[in-house]
């Protein structure tokens, strides 16, 4: 496959934030630790801290984890009791079968990084390494999967840490699956993945045995933060948000900042940011009338008892999404964060707190944006008089331009609503200071002519259509393939059409062609 690029900026689908943060990093410098460059990941390796005692830990339950789950021990892992090995992070909620595309972007993109930090620094050792974000407990969010027309997911509900969730919950999924696939050599080795992952066991064993399948040549580490002695290790910073409570004053005067530059909040930090979570309950814990209470539930902890129990029960408090980034760089010998739009617009408003807590920083990283494309597709849509990147304008935009290109008449009625934005212009003129009813009436009336013209140019736009029907569908399709629904196809489809299509060369692929220092859409075609 060949790669092409294109501006992010080009897309329409970024935000301000994010464009100027991948342009211009300069001008959000208070919120960053540094600029993505190789030169900043060597001063990072110079300031790096991190102890022979958390190192010791973190080897330890990443032993016990892959062991628990029955997945064989990545020799990534005893690296990391080395004070030369660094880990590049990202993670994701347990999306069913994966979820969408980007998915798997993210963690392509830590892959290379990895990759890429081991030439420019060769005597150090760099793990890639994806966060299981398995006490998220949001199931509408990662109960469907959409491949090939079909949505798969479930008639269920669920309140409770996904991660703990039986994944044979999924098992209908899987049989319907299996129903769509035929029996090629890509379809047996996708069918065979996923039924194997989710036989049986907890939907955080699935997910690392699947994404561990996939990735294991590539040396990814696979790490559950639902982990009673990593939360053991964290419990320090549990205390001081639960007693203190000063994150939120943090957050919001970041928030602030940002908000005067023109940018929004991702996210709104509480009082308190952390959820209690037992069996099938995560909810958030508050403090009223000098009690800890848990919402939603009959359970209330004076101060004495609720550090009591975070002593004794560690794996009880489960950080929400504006803590969440504070305990993986607390347990991890980490030097950037590689993730989506959404989620590194809320690392933004994190850092003044990061520093109040005395906890080091992360690079952050936007992922890797990938759109895979079928070369006849993108030939007939270039050989119609589009650039690629037009792909990504309205749909009644490019039918318009194609129609301009390509009629032999004049259909739009540009000219005419020109001619009479100056007929106005000078109507309001000459009347000005005679009547104010008149300038009224002439607004009214001109109000009308511009709606009768775009009557007559809708009507005239149809009839074109119809004469180049073949060619307005082909644009209409192709469309749909990069931006259905006008959301980017990464953020909707599954990866496993490609995987059939292509089988392990497409993973193969997107990492030969992914580069985070490059922060463009990369198109494979």
């Amino acid at each position: 496959m060949q790669l092409t690029t294109i501006p992010l900026d080009k897309t329409g689908k970024f935000s301000k934030l994010i464009l100027d943060y991948v342009s211009n990093p300069d001008e959000l410098s208070e919120f960053i630790a540094e600029k993505v460059t190789l030169e900043n990941f060597k001063k990072k390796l110079i300031e790096k801290k991190f102890s022979k005692e958390k190192r010791e830990l973190l080897v330890k339950q990443l032993n016990v984890q892959y062991k628990s789950a029955g997945i064989e021990i990545p020799s990534n892992v005893s690296l990391l009791i080395n004070e030369n090995a660094y880990t590049v992070t990202t993670g994701h909620q347990l999306c069913l079968l994966g979820g969408p595309q980007y998915f798997i972007h993210k963690i392509i993109s830590t892959i290379k990084l990895s990759m890429q930090l081991k030439e420019a620094f060769p005597e150090n050792n760099f793990v890639p390494v994806f966060w299981l974000a398995s006490e998220d407990h949001d199931f509408e969010e990662i109960n469907d999967v959409k491949f090939f027309k079909n949505n798969l997911k479930i008639d269920e509900n669920y309140t409770g840490p996904i991660g703990r969730l039986n994944a044979n919950i999924f098992s209908n999924v899987i049989q319907e699956l299996n129903e769509i696939l035929g029996d090629s050599k890509n379809e047996t080795e996708i069918r065979d993945l996923f039924t194997r992952a989710y036989k049986s066991g907890s939907l955080s064993k699935a997910t690392s045995t699947w994404v561990n399948e996939l990735f294991k040549d590539f040396g990814l580490v696979i790490l559950d933060g639902d982990d009673i002695e990593l939360k053991r290790s964290f419990s320090p910073i549990i205390k001081d948000e639960l007693v203190n409570r000063k994150s939120i004053d943090a957050i919001l005067k970041t928030s602030s900042q940002l908000k005067e530059l023109g940018y929004n909040a991702q996210v709104k930090p509480r009082e308190i940011n952390l959820f209690y979570i037992e069996n099938n309950i995560r909810e958030r814990i508050v403090f009223e009338n000098n009690k800890y209470s848990v919402l939603n539930t009959e359970l209330s902890f004076s101060e004495n008892e609720i550090l009591e129990l975070l002593d004794s029960n560690p794996d009880r408090f489960s950080p929400n999404a504006v803590m969440r980034p504070v305990y993986e760089e607390a347990i991890l010998p980490n030097l950037a964060y590689i993730g989506g739009p959404g989620e590194i617009a809320y690392w933004l408003q994190l850092k003044l707190n990061f520093d109040r807590l005395k906890i080091e920083y992360p690079l952050l990283i936007v992922r890797d944006s990938f759109l895979v494309l079928n070369a006849k597709q993108v030939s007939s849509f270039v050989d119609l008089g589009f650039e690629l990147e037009d792909v990504f304008k309205h749909e009644n935009v490019l039918i318009k331009d194609f129609l301009r290109i390509n009629s032999t008449e004049d259909i739009l009625f540009e000219k005419e609503e020109l001619l009479l934005k100056e007929l106005k212009e000078a109507l309001l003129k000459k009347v000005e200071g005679v009547d104010n009813s008149l300038s009224g009436m002439i607004h009214a009336e001109m109000t009308k002519m511009n709606k009768l013209f775009e009557k007559l140019e809708s009507r005239v736009i149809k009839a074109q259509k119809s004469k180049q029907e073949v060619s307005v569908n082909k644009i209409l399709k192709f469309r749909d393939a990069v931006v259905p629904n006008n959301i980017m196809v990464e953020r909707q489809e599954s990866f496993i059409p490609n995987y059939l299509k292509y089988g392990s060369e497409y993973l193969d692929w997107l990492i030969k062609y992914s580069n985070v220092f490059d922060s463009q859409l990369k198109v494979l075609v």
